[in-house]
């Protein structure tokens, strides 16, 4: 199993404090692959795939961010109807906790791939591997 690493981001909730983060990472060469963001009323967490994940996290923590890495899964299935569901079928089936998910495109227009944060890993790596589903890797992404 190989598992991608997500960085977390905690921002303030005022303006520009987002732009702040990007051109920090602009700056780095860093591409970000994949985002989210989740707000409170006080701060953000953005969240993120990029392909150079130890790079972005020296430079961040560096700018004094307070920065976390989490290991997730990441897949890749056909943009076509039910394909989600077929992969919440498959993780339900084993009792995988999903915490959150969020999609981001791909190299192809026939394929979608989600960030997919749940409570245990390697059994969710190997309900995937058993259902046909492709998990995509750190190395995958940084080439995409």
């Amino acid at each position: 199993m190989s598992n991608v690493k997500q960085i977390s981001v905690f921002v303030d909730n005022r303006p520009n404090q987002l732009t702040g983060v990007m051109k920090l990472l602009k700056t780095a060469g860093i591409n970000v692959r994949a985002l989210s963001i989740a707000d409170t009323k006080d701060f953000g967490i953005l969240r993120m795939i990029a392909n150079d994940t130890e790079k972005a996290v020296d430079i961040l923590k560096d700018a004094s961010y307070a920065v976390t890495v989490t290991e997730i899964v990441a897949i890749s299935i056909p943009d076509s109807p039910g394909q989600l569901s077929r992969v919440l079928d498959i993780l339900g089936e084993e009792n995988v906790n999903i915490e959150y998910l969020y999609a981001f495109l791909g190299t192809s227009d026939r394929a979608v791939s989600f960030v997919i944060r749940v409570d245990d890993n390697d059994n969710a790596a190997a309900a995937l591997t058993k259902g046909g589903i492709i998990q995509l890797t750190e190395n995958d992404i940084s080439e995409m």
